[in-house]
């Protein structure tokens, strides 16, 4: 667990339904995000990219792929913000021989044994027992091997 400021994501989002992310459709937005890296200024860690998920509709949520950059950078055209709060957050490194779903049910289920309570944003109805959730991604790995990366869910003591 661990403290973290308040955070600006600035890439593409992608809406859609768990069975077109599962067939793959966030794939083409995290191409998108990197063919376009070049318009984001101030990046605060240009290796790594940050995908957050946003469980805001029934079998849905929001998908933003993007860079962690400073605050007051211009959000390019056509491109979108996020702004991870500040708080606490419960991490987690997903290993690439593990599976992906056996690691979010295990981190949903030590969440649940140390007490703590996953953040619901106040402004979006939430369908997931995890409401947010934020991956950082090595840019140069993702979409080219078995995935590796760090998870953070930011909750309540």
């Amino acid at each position: 667990m661990r403290g973290m400021k308040e955070r600006l994501i600035v890439g593409l989002a992608w809406e859609g339904t768990i069975a077109e992310a599962e067939k793959g459709d966030i794939h083409r937005v995290i191409e998108d995000v990197k063919n376009r890296s070049e318009e984001i200024d101030g990046k605060i860690n240009e290796s790594e990219l940050v995908c957050v998920s946003i469980h805001d509709r029934p079998n849905g949520f929001t998908h933003h792929v993007g860079w962690e950059v400073e605050t007051g950078i211009k959000v390019p055209t056509g491109m979108v913000s996020c702004v991870l709060p500040e708080g606490t957050y419960f991490t987690l490194m997903h290993q690439k021989e593990e599976n992906i779903a056996k690691t979010y049910t295990n981190l949903k289920q030590e969440i649940q044994n140390k007490g703590l309570t996953p953040l619901k944003p106040e402004q979006v109805d939430s369908f997931d027992e995890l409401p947010i959730k934020i991956e950082l991604h090595s840019v140069e790995k993702i979409l080219k091997e078995e995935p590796e990366f760090q998870i953070h869910i930011p909750v309540i003591k």
